[in-house]
């Protein structure tokens, strides 16, 4: 069987962000073995200029250092694709005030609150701006608390799927 994408996903948000040089050594061992795709599991390990607690104190990768990357994969053929969280395990960013309006309960962000949106706008465009990509790996999962939160104290309780799928149509939209 052919595949016309081979790759990986490298995490780069639990208990260590790797290396600048280590991801580009990451790109020649992924081009010798024939892999076409590298991807980055950044939940608040990236740079948004807008949002200076974003991955505050993390390691994240400032734009910079994603755009050198992304050039330095895409000259051995890989593609490099981001992978982040638009409802849950963003946990990190909760320990600073600002993301307060934001935050539901546990690591899960705050369903149709207009700051969140704004904030998932700023992820995106940071991404743009800095991967070469079109492609993002959108993460929307393990949010067991949605809706139980913030959002029920705001809101009452609604079908819990039904609340899921709205989110996952305005993250589609943005």
């Amino acid at each position: 069987m052919d595949f016309e994408t081979l790759g990986v996903m490298i995490d780069c948000s639990r208990n260590a962000v790797p290396t600048v040089n280590t991801l580009k050594t990451m790109a020649d061992l992924l081009a010798e073995m024939g892999y076409n795709r590298m991807e980055l599991y950044i939940e608040d390990t990236y740079e948004i200029k807008e949002r200076p607690y974003f991955g505050h104190l993390r390691g994240r990768y400032s734009g910079s250092e994603i755009k050198e990357i992304d050039a330095y994969a895409a000259g051995k053929g890989i593609e490099f694709m981001p992978c982040i969280q638009v409802l849950a395990h963003i946990n990190q960013i909760f320990q600073w005030p600002e993301f307060d309006k934001v935050h539901d309960c546990s690591d899960i962000l705050l369903i149709d609150e207009p700051e969140t949106y704004a904030l998932i706008e700023d992820m995106f465009k940071s991404l743009s701006e800095n991967f070469s990509s079109r492609n993002v790996n959108i993460g929307c999962d393990e949010a067991f608390m949605v809706g139980l939160g913030k959002f029920l104290q705001k809101h009452g309780y609604q079908n819990r799927f039904e609340i899921v799928n709205r989110h996952i149509a305005k993250v589609l939209e943005i």
